[in-house]
């Protein structure tokens, strides 16, 4: 009677769907929506994130968390495509970064 070893090689298709599940799913997670204002985190390395932000005619909710990052929104359906046109070099969605640290709410008088 033979017995054959367990051997790790059988898992791999297994693990090279897992990857690429996984980073299907956080590809979509963290890329901005076409048609929605929501907050994005803009990096600029090679320029001016600011100057990128304000070329695209978005408003700036406030800076980074790493240098040379702002966190903008902007009302233009193709907000991140005007970002990438005035030279920020990678646009994410910062809505869940902002947290409870968003847009304040603004009462009005009833």
């Amino acid at each position: 009677m033979r017995v054959q070893e367990a051997s790790w090689r059988c898992c791999i298709p297994a693990a090279i769907l897992a990857v690429f599940g996984l980073g299907a799913v956080a590809l979509v997670r963290v890329l901005p929506q076409t048609g929605a204002a929501e907050p994005v985190a803009v990096f600029a390395l090679e320029g001016d994130a600011l100057a990128s932000v304000i070329a695209a005619g978005g408003r700036i909710l406030s800076p980074g968390g790493v240098p040379g990052s702002i966190i903008a929104i902007g009302d233009a359906p193709d907000f991140a495509a005007q970002l990438y046109a005035a030279g920020a070099t990678l646009v994410l969605r910062a809505d869940s970064a902002m947290g409870c640290a968003s847009i304040p709410a603004v009462r009005t008088k009833s």
